[in-house]
């Protein structure tokens, strides 16, 4: 490597460490903060990554060490560009500016391209393994199916039963949530089957509303609830651990959906 060449890494290196620098004192300063006055006021998602952020930080500090060294060099490098009339090749530096950032981006991409393939792997065997499920067990989702048109109390509890029974049939399997429509004050409603809805002591089933979101779940289950048919729907979340698989039943005596979830949501800033 030429000496021009060089003196531009010192320089560029000079300043990268200045900016690293700046950049830790930041992150000390929000980590004093929260530890200090014992508040997280972020996501957990968020705060992982303020955490790595700030361990890799700490990492390039590090070469803070040779601050003072690459600060030398850096001057003495500028001293002999000036006194034996160095071209600095500006060219190289740029070239290796451009190599470096082109790494930086395929990481970035294979990052991503790597969470998404991982999770519409992950997506596909909830899928097959419910689909095997649902398939060996018709029997009980028309019973299900029984029972939420009779509407009685005491058949909630079997219903549950039948929830738990089918989640717990494969390993790969998440969460199961049974959902069903109803009226409220002439309005189409939907609800879940919750295993706390059962009152053992007055043998009573409380109905507990399903939370969906506009535009989406809402609109899904609006369809299908009125008579529409519709095919199953599949969504995940890239930044962090959520899956939604929602599979709907269409029984003799009742329609509801069947939904296979993996959950992991904070009321927090940031995601």
């Amino acid at each position: 490597m030429q000496l021009g060449t060089k003196a531009q890494i010192a320089k560029t290196t000079l300043s990268l460490l200045t900016l690293v620098t700046s950049l830790f004192l930041l992150g000390v300063l929000v980590l004093v903060l929260c530890v200090g006055l014992q508040i997280d006021p972020f996501r957990e998602t968020t705060t992982s990554f303020l955490g790595a952020l700030f361990a890799g930080l700490i990492g390039v500090a590090a070469i803070l060490v040779l601050l003072n060294v690459a600060t030398n060099i850096s001057l003495i490098a500028d001293a002999k560009i000036s006194e034996l009339k160095i071209d600095s090749h500006r060219g190289v530096l740029r070239k290796w500016t451009v190599a470096f950032f082109v790494v930086a981006a395929a990481l970035v991409c294979l990052i991503f391209v790597g969470t998404y393939l991982s999770k519409e792997r992950y997506l596909g065997v909830v899928r097959a393994q419910a689909d095997d499920v649902l398939k060996a067990n018709s029997s009980l989702l028309e019973e299900t199916s029984r029972l939420l048109a009779s509407g009685k109390s005491e058949d909630y509890k079997r219903i549950i039963e039948i929830r738990k029974f089918l989640q717990s049939q494969r390993s790969d399997l998440p969460e199961l949530t049974v959902i069903y429509s109803g009226r409220f004050a002439d309005k189409l409603a939907f609800y879940q089957v919750e295993d706390f809805g059962w009152d053992q002591q007055n043998h009573v089933y409380a109905p507990s509303y399903f939370k969906c979101t506009k535009n989406l779940e809402c609109d899904y289950l609006t369809r299908f609830f009125s008579g529409e048919k519709v095919d199953v729907l599949q969504k995940y979340t890239i930044r962090n651990d959520q899956f939604y698989i929602y599979i709907p039943f269409t029984g003799k005596d009742a329609r509801f959906v069947l939904l296979f979830a993996r959950q992991n949501s904070y009321g927090k800033i940031g995601s």
